[in-house]
This record gives structure tokens, sequence and C-alpha cells, in this order.
């Protein structure tokens, strides 16, 4: 496999890029090791991105065309990282025969943050707000996908990253994304442990649905994560322990009854979705954002509280994972090419709750008009008195 040093440099699109030393280990190179690939962090002109080298496996030409349907949904929420240049032949046949590892390999923004996973493992606590948050950026981020006829397909801890700041989602390793103008990976995805709906296991979930269940999963996870008692019980990289998914158990009925506490509707879409018998059976996601819509824009603390009777004094403070954000670093837009043009997204603002934003300025805009119009009219009327 490919593998540079703090000294490689990449040439691409006239471009020079080099390789991030390990925040951990700063003579080492910046890799993330995943089942399909090893993404590198490398830099360029002070911006961030991420050089994405797959498995020789999982490289294939589909991988150009699916980037480049992919590149116009890059201004969706939560998917910057649909911004792709990929090192094809024929594009970059020098670079190739230079590193041939780096065929099919990807460059795109690099996205700071931490990533689910993280959270699950380290047991990291959220408070109430954040959770509320975190589970709005990606019920927006997912509902957007629904509403344009796309789905990520393997949603998992490990592929959902949120910003330093604990209020933005971001989805990775979109590279199997559905949508109805791409045809199918040679290797379509199932799901991953502690989010794959049973059945899918063996006939893969590619499709307009394919986010129905893990997403339900993610969304449960995070609104939860704020009750320490959630965090206590959690399995590790998911909440759920592979075998126990779709069945009932304590750990199903701790979190449902932690999300029962924002709004019952909660507790009865992850129940119809933990009982599905199939992708169908599960509810839409526009349901998770609709009700995430709907909660009180009052602090949380207001209308669901924590019974801090139930907090565990003795539960061990967890440092965030400092490690992962390089000192001062904001998220980034680089600019690797014009984007593409493409339709503009029938979408609202980028947050939920925006739909009463919307009407606000709306109704606040109609309201001007009129006293503009009388304010007008008023004064001609004053100077033909005169």
């Amino acid at each position: 496999m490919f593998n540079p040093t703090l000294d490689s440099r990449l040439v691409i699109d006239g471009q020079e890029y080099t390789f991030s030393p390990h925040p951990a280990v700063p003579t080492l190179v910046w890799g993330q090791e995943g089942r399909h690939a090893i993404v590198y962090r490398m830099q360029n002109n002070g911006s961030a991105f991420a050089l994405k080298v797959f498995r020789p496996a999982f490289r294939h030409p589909g991988l150009l065309e699916s980037a480049n349907a992919l590149w116009t949904y890059h201004e969706l929420p939560g998917m910057r990282v649909c911004r792709q240049t990929v090192i094809a032949p024929g594009l970059y046949d020098d670079l190739i025969a230079e590193y041939e590892d780096l065929e099919y390999a990807m460059v795109m923004p690099w996205i700071e943050g931490y990533t689910w996973f993280d959270f699950l493992q380290n047991h990291d606590r959220l408070t109430l707000e954040e959770s509320r948050a975190l589970t709005e950026s990606i019920g927006w981020v997912l509902y957007a996908l629904e509403l344009n006829h796309l789905a990520h397909c393997d949603l998992s801890s490990g592929n959902v990253i949120i910003d330093p700041a604990l209020e933005q989602v971001y989805l990775v390793d979109v590279e199997d994304l559905y949508s109805p103008w791409l045809t199918p990976p040679p290797l379509v995805p199932a799901g991953t442990m502690g989010y794959q709906h049973r059945e899918v296991a063996e006939t893969g979930q590619w499709g307009p649905l394919g986010d129905r269940f893990a997403g339900a999963v993610l969304m449960a996870e995070m609104l939860g994560w704020a009750h320490p008692d959630v965090r206590k019980a959690a399995y590790g990289e998911s909440y759920f322990a592979p075998g126990e998914l779709q069945r009932d158990g304590e750990r199903f009925e701790l979190l449902n009854s932690a999300l029962e506490i924002y709004h019952p509707g909660f507790a009865e879409a992850f129940a119809q979705a933990w009982r599905s018998r199939s992708l169908e059976d599960c509810p839409p996601l526009q349901t998770w954002y609709d009700l995430l819509d709907d909660l009180p824009r009052d602090p949380v603390e207001s209308w669901a509280p924590i019974d801090l009777a139930e907090l565990d004094e003795g539960e061990p403070e967890v440092e965030k994972l400092d490690a992962l954000r390089p000192s001062g670093s904001t998220p980034l837009e680089p600019d690797l090419i014009e984007p593409a043009e493409g339709p503009r997204w029938p979408l609202p603002a980028n947050r939920v709750g925006c739909r009463r934003v919307v009407t606000a300025a709306l109704l606040l805009v109609v309201l001007c008009c009129y006293a503009v119009f009388f304010a007008f009219e008023w004064s001609l009327l004053s100077n033909w008195i005169k």
C-alpha cells in the first residue's frame, strides 16, 4: 500500500500537497485506517485535504462515475466530502505511474472534528443542549438526502464526524451513496454491525430507503446520550451489541425511555424501526425531522430535565479529543475545482427549526412592505390637505 512520509510531495492539477504530521506522533504521517481505505491528511496553501487510498479490492472505474455524479451534492447539509477529485487512469497517468497504489484514490475536503465512534468508545459526556443540537443536525442531514431521493447506505458511528463546536454533523465515506442516476457499486453495502437491519445482511441496502434503520439508531443514540445511564450501558463502537439488534432487552428499554422524555413520538418512531420486518416498515426520516423541528426552542433543562439524583458523581470526566484538532483549526472550505452548475435544492435553511424562522422572516417582510405603503400614502394625503 501507499506509504508516504512527511517529505513526500504530490502534485495534483498543478497544486503541491504535503502530508500532515500525526498530532499524537509528530514524526509519522497523519493517517486513519478504515475497512476499505486509508485516509491521509494533506495540506496545500493552509487548507486541509483528505487523500483516500483504497485497498486493491475496492478500486474500480465506478468511483470516477460516482464522484462526478456526487459533486453537485456537496451543497447539501453535511455533505462537503462530495467535492472529490479522483486520480483515475487517463487523467493522472504520470502520478499513477509514480505511485501505482494511488489508482482511483480520491482528494476531498478534510473534515475537522470527532467521530461519533469516539464518543461511544470513550463515553464522552454531552449536555442536553449538545445532544439535541447534534440530533437536529444529523436529522436535517438525513432528511435533506431523503428529500432529494438519496441515501448514504452505510451509516455508522465511524462515518459521522462532529465539528469541534459540537453543533454540526458531517457524513463521510460517501462512495456508495445511492442516487437514482447511479449504477449500483460492485459490492453493494449491507450496513455496519450495530446499525444493520436484519433484512439487509444478505440483500444489501443500496436504495432510497437505505438510511431508515441505521439513521434511526444513530439519532436515538445521540438524543439519549446526555443521560448518564444511557452512556454507561453503551456497548462500544455502537450503543447496541450486534447480536441484540431488533431484540427487546435492557439497552433498548433504557434508550427508548430516554427518548420518551423528549417526546413520546421519538419512542414510537424508534420502536417502529426496531420491530420492523423491512426497511419499508421503518418510519421515513422526515418523521424524525418533524419531531425534532417541533421541539420547544427553550433550554432542554426547562422541559426535559435530567434527574440530578440519578447522576453518578463517580463518573469520570473524559477529556474531549483535542488531539484530533490542530491548534487554532477551523472548519475549512477548500477550493479544489469550480463547482459544476447544479439545481437549487428545494431545502430550507441549514438548521432544524428553520421553518419557523423563515415564516417569521416572511411575515416581517410583508409587514414592512405594508408599513412603507401606508407611510407613502399618508405622506401624499398630508401634502394634498396642505
